[in-house]
């Protein structure tokens, strides 16, 4: 299976990346991404566009161009393919991250696992707000496993990070009832000595149900500047290698891709555009 990440946060746009990377996609995702207001939200919406082909490319051997992506109708990408891949993107906070595998299906979600901003409202507020989405056992996990309110809000982010990555697995989108996931953690803390460290042992109660047991979850943390933690979560397979994910620059990710029309130059204009945007 494939596993790649990029921290775009990190990535500062040049005029040649801009113009190299808007001649490997298409022009609806072009135009797509100009809606966007701001600077950063076309940023990791191109990076997530590039990433796909990326991936596509590196598993089923293949120029980057030839792939035609398209989009079910709750918006997730996938491709029709004789090979049956399947993949997932998610893009949150600093990174961008796709997971694909050929052993069915995949959910791919990322949160903001520990960060320096101070938190605006108290975790009982959060959690108390979002109270129907919990379960009892998750209620618990995520308010009476520690006083320190940095790991509460830890705990509350890698429980809906998992929720989302199985929503994203089933692809239904928007509108699952996610208290009907009970999300069971077997290791509370992860070991921050091992930056490859992937956990794989949370299990899922469905309708207070377990799972299938061909069905497993990845979690994996990603150091980010400043001391702060991104958590990645998958859904896929048991039949999935456990492996960490890899990261890549831009400049990896470009190499990958191929310009879609070989004989038509970089257009300045999507260039312009993304600089007419606004600043967070």
């Amino acid at each position: 299976m494939y596993r790649f990440y990029i921290n775009c946060e990190n990535w500062k746009p040049t005029r040649d990346e801009w113009i190299q990377a808007t001649r490997c996609i298409t022009q609806i995702e072009l135009e797509r991404i100009d809606k966007f207001v701001f600077q950063r939200d076309a940023k990791f919406a191109l990076a997530g566009q590039l990433l796909i082909r990326y991936l596509l490319a590196q598993a089923l051997q293949r120029k980057s161009s030839s792939f035609e992506i398209q989009r079910t109708e709750y918006g997730r990408p996938f491709i029709n393919s004789l090979e049956k891949f399947d993949f997932n993107l998610s893009h949150h906070y600093h990174l961008v991250c796709i997971a694909g595998t050929f052993n069915g299906l995949i959910g791919c979600d990322t949160m903001e696992y520990r960060v320096n901003t101070p938190q605006k409202e108290s975790i009982e507020s959060v959690t108390n707000l979002l109270r129907r989405e919990f379960t009892d056992n998750e209620y618990n996990f995520i308010l009476n496993k520690s006083k320190d309110e940095k790991i509460r809000f830890n705990h509350f982010y890698r429980l809906w990070c998992l929720k989302e990555s199985y929503v994203k697995w089933l692809g239904c989108g928007i509108g699952y009832q996610l208290s009907r996931m009970n999300f069971c953690i077997n290791t509370d803390v992860f070991d921050e000595s091992n930056t490859k460290q992937v956990l794989s042992d949370t299990k899922l109660e469905l309708d207070n149900k377990l799972v299938d047991n061909d069905l497993r979850f990845d979690e994996q943390i990603i150091s980010l500047s400043n001391n702060e933690q991104q958590i990645i979560a998958l859904c896929l397979s048991n039949k999935d290698s456990c492996q960490p994910f890899v990261e890549l620059t831009m400049e990896e990710i470009l190499k990958g891709c191929s310009p879609l029309d070989e004989t038509k130059q970089g257009d300045e204009t999507w260039w312009n555009r993304f600089n007419t945007k606004k600043l967070r």
